[in-house]
């Protein structure tokens, strides 16, 4: 029995609504009396661990009963319910694990998953209004679905916030396929995938690098302002170098 209670401790429960959920399920239907001798604690802690477990979902009562009736959920319904209040919290943890880094100013996070990649895609976009975003992006051939549809509706939210998008990205079907819909990226060039053909994205915001690898559906945020400044530096004189490489063969001579 107490293996049963440290059981049911670990996913959530206290040790006196262990007792009264174990008793209750012995029991099947049953009063808050016969629960009481059942458990061992005495009737009024009995009536107040009941509620508690009305609460949490765990307990029902049996309408139109002339005494009241108690009936406890199936174990394999706790656990599922234990398990969801488990995922629900860990959407938090990067920003948990953010707020334990006390001897740097740097953040790091992590993110997994289509939920993940949502986040990572709109990560402080309140706080990026008329910004430039700067960054080598990705071909988008090969995600899936639903990252794709995450990527679009980032897209748009560049365009309402008034974010402008350059850098460089391959030249790719893929991507000649994305930039009519998507007029943020008007200012970013287009290289030889010979030169550059990675299917993951580094960009920069005004105080956090992003890293998105769309086909493993992960990525990390970097917020420091010094590493991006210094990594929007980079990406600008490449960009520079680029601009000089086009410029050359546009006015390079025509055959005729």
């Amino acid at each position: 029995m107490e293996q049963l209670i440290q059981s049911l401790i670990g996913a959530g429960l206290n040790d006196k609504e262990a007792r009264v959920y174990i008793a209750l399920l012995q029991l099947g239907t049953a009063s808050a009396y016969s629960i009481s001798v059942k458990s061992g604690l005495k009737k009024p802690t009995t009536y107040v661990i009941l509620d508690e477990l009305l609460k949490k979902g765990l307990v029902l009562k049996i309408p139109r009963a002339k005494k009241q009736q108690y009936m406890a959920k199936q174990p394999d319904e706790f656990f599922e319910m234990a398990e969801e209040r488990l995922r629900n919290a860990k959407k938090a943890l990067p920003e948990l694990k953010s707020l334990s880094q006390k001897e740097t100013d740097t953040k790091v996070l992590l993110y997994e998953g289509l939920k993940g990649m949502e986040q990572i895609c709109f990560y402080k976009m309140d706080e990026l209004h008329d910004t430039e975003d700067i960054g080598f992006w990705s071909k988008s051939e090969g995600v899936s679905e639903g990252f794709f549809e995450i990527a679009n509706r980032w897209a748009q939210n560049l365009i309402k916030n008034n974010i402008t998008m350059s850098g460089i990205t391959p030249d790719n079907r893929s991507v000649h396929d994305w930039m009519p819909q998507h007029p943020a990226m008007k200012h970013t060039y287009l290289v030889p995938e010979s030169d550059y053909s990675s299917k993951v994205s580094i960009d920069v915001t005004k105080s956090f690098v992003r890293i998105v690898d769309g086909h493993a559906l992960q990525g990390i945020i970097i917020e420091n302002e010094r590493v991006a400044e210094t990594l929007r530096q980079i990406f600008k004189m490449v960009m520079k170098q680029q601009e000089v490489a086009n410029k050359k063969i546009d006015e390079s001579p025509k055959l005729t």
